[in-house]
């Protein structure tokens, strides 16, 4: 276990701009000073494998304040690194693609031309906060051009390079594409840690309902065998509280159970590489408009425009009736894509994530109320 402990506390020390050298159990680190006033000496041995011995010497095995230092000032900001993929030949684009589902094309594809393309792998934590806390990974991979979302590449092949910072541009469409990744892929992730809380839900609202209602009886015989009648309106009185009672503990229950959804960016990985481009005329009734269809040069994947409602990447597309928005096959499924319904016309906003859970105590009736009604009839 200390040869990771080693390793990382070498590449964070490395990163604040120390000299770093192994000395056998100890790490010995020589800090700049702007990295040692942030509250860590300028020279500093750390003992890594046993107990620290001698003067001066730092305990930084696990558990340590040290490590547990380090850790989160790691952890503040995201680990950011940029590779490069090296692209091949070309590749022939097959005939059936991009495929247009409400539209025909309008002329042959356009000649292909090879270009820089910049992409962005984030890794994000999805922390569902209930009764419990969840945590989740979900990776994420954005065409830097549009902000499309599309399928990841390998990085088998990748070596790292200096590479320019994300402009104010790509910084927009990489928030907008992680956002709207999050709201359609946060269902389908967590559905495992929901149903557990539904379950858990039903199984307290089935409990809660059971005792009320023996309870609620039991309250009835009672007060069926008050000796006076003063008693007798002092049970009864009790017995009213009630569904004011069983309010309450659906309430508690409800804020017990209620989750909340929290994202993370814990790293992103920059990648640049090369894609093939090609220019596809279409039209839909009399209108005409130019696709792009791109073609990775490094794994020959063929990624198409991208979704004006959800953002992802699609070569299996419908194409709206006014402006020609192109839509994925799930957001065109809508029918009639006219500006009032088509969802690149007249964005919305995905359902929000929500727990539904039959209550069996809302038809619960308890306190005597239905018992006097009928009386009184």
């Amino acid at each position: 276990m200390t040869a990771p402990v080693r390793e990382f506390l070498s590449l964070h020390l490395t990163a604040l701009g120390a000299v770093v050298e192994h000395e056998g159990p100890i790490l010995h680190a020589l800090l700049p000073a702007e990295a040692g006033g942030s509250g860590t000496v300028e020279e500093v041995r750390l003992a890594v494998d046993g107990p620290p011995e001698g003067a001066g010497v730092l305990d930084a095995r696990l558990g340590s304040p040290f490590l547990e230092q380090a850790v989160t000032a790691r952890r503040v900001r995201p680990a950011l690194a940029a590779v490069a993929l090296p692209g091949e030949l070309p590749r022939r684009l097959p005939d059936h693609v991009p495929v247009l589902l409400n539209a025909v094309r309008g002329g042959p594809a356009g000649p292909r031309t090879r270009g820089a393309a910049r992409y962005l792998t984030a890794h994000l934590r999805l922390r569902l906060q209930g009764d419990e806390v969840r945590h989740l990974m979900l990776p994420l991979t954005v065409r830097l051009e549009d902000g499309a979302r599309v399928k990841p590449l390998d990085l088998g092949r990748a070596y790292p390079v200096t590479a320019a910072p994300l402009s104010a541009e790509e910084q927009a469409r990489v928030a907008l594409a992680l956002r709207r990744g999050c709201e359609r892929a946060a269902p389908g992730v967590l559905a495992g840690a929901l149903e557990a809380i539904g379950r858990r839900a039903r199984r307290d609202l089935l409990r809660i309902a059971d005792y009320y209602t023996s309870l609620d009886a039991e309250m009835a015989r009672a007060t069926g065998r008050a000796r006076s009648a003063d008693e007798r309106a002092r049970r009864a009185a009790k017995r009213a509280m009630l569904p004011e009672e069983l309010r309450t503990r659906c309430h508690q229950l409800r804020e017990r159970l209620s989750t909340r959804l929290g994202v993370e960016l814990v790293a992103a990985t920059l990648i640049e590489t090369e894609v093939d481009s090609y220019a596809m005329p279409v039209r839909r009734r009399t209108s005409t408009s130019t696709l792009t269809v791109q073609q990775r040069a490094t794994d020959g994947a063929i990624e198409g425009p991208l979704c004006s409602a959800c953002g992802v990447s699609t070569i299996r597309l419908h194409l709206c009736d006014d402006c020609l928005h192109p839509l994925c096959e799930t957001c065109g499924r809508t029918g009639r894509l006219d500006s009032a319904r088509c969802p690149g016309c007249r964005p919305r906003r995905p359902a929000p994530l929500v727990l539904s859970v039959e209550d069996p105590t809302a038809s619960l009736a308890v306190g005597g109320r239905d018992d006097e009604g009928a009386g009184q009839q």
